[in-house]
């Protein structure tokens, strides 16, 4: 696909919140008072038509090749119950090993979130189950969420009352573009519009990968 345009599959549902926060005019949405342009829509707009306008530029080779990546098709993972009963018990011993504080911490707030199967796969399916790997990255994700949210944060999810005022602005400029639906493997795609990187912060956009 051209490339100011790139797609993120997400390995677990948490998108649904963050599409609820981009329909501006529904009341029942939990959104904090903003000063949220009136070109907010406008703006949201403009980001199906570049999408639809990247996909046209595409030949049908490309476009086909797109819309595979899109929905798995292809070189995906093939799982099996023995393979994620043995890389989550590899994961565990790893992590025992390299003794990450940062892991202790997270593990002494809340050991049923970092010891969570679901959360752990999310890690070895982004690495194709390289053990090793999916361990610093997941170490990785801790250490940068204590950076980003504070200590008293790391071993629970993100909800919209953690974000600021400059986030959920971000939130609402359609940087990130959550696709109806889900790909085969149910889960959330996001496209992430990086020409509309320079309406943000390096800080805010951490911050809602987050969430």
């Amino acid at each position: 696909m051209a490339s100011s345009l790139s797609n993120q599959h997400l390995l677990n549902d948490t998108g649904g919140c963050f599409q609820q926060c981009l329909r501006v005019g529904d009341s029942s949405i939990p959104v904090p008072s903003l000063n949220v342009h009136n070109d907010t829509q406008s703006e949201m707009k403009s980001t199906e038509d570049f999408l639809a306008s990247e996909m046209s530029k595409l030949s049908a080779q490309e476009r086909s090749k797109a819309l595979d990546d899109l929905h798995c098709v292809g070189e995906e993972l093939k799982e099996t119950p023995e393979m994620i009963e043995a890389s989550l018990a590899e994961f565990d011993r790893v992590l025992q090993e390299r003794n990450e504080p940062i892991y202790n911490l997270a593990a002494s707030q809340n050991r049923s979130y970092v010891e969570d199967p679901a959360f752990r796969l999310r890690f070895l399916r982004a690495k194709e189950h390289n053990v090793s790997e999916s361990v610093t990255q997941m170490i990785g994700f801790l250490s940068q969420k204590e950076k980003y949210f504070g200590r008293d944060k790391i071993a629970r999810d993100i909800t919209l009352d953690d974000l600021d005022e400059e986030d959920i602005a971000l939130l609402l400029s359609g940087l990130y573009h959550i696709q109806d639906g889900t790909d085969q493997s149910g889960r959330v795609v996001v496209f992430f519009l990086i020409h509309l990187l320079a309406r943000s912060t390096a800080k805010s956009i951490v911050r809602v990968k987050y969430f």
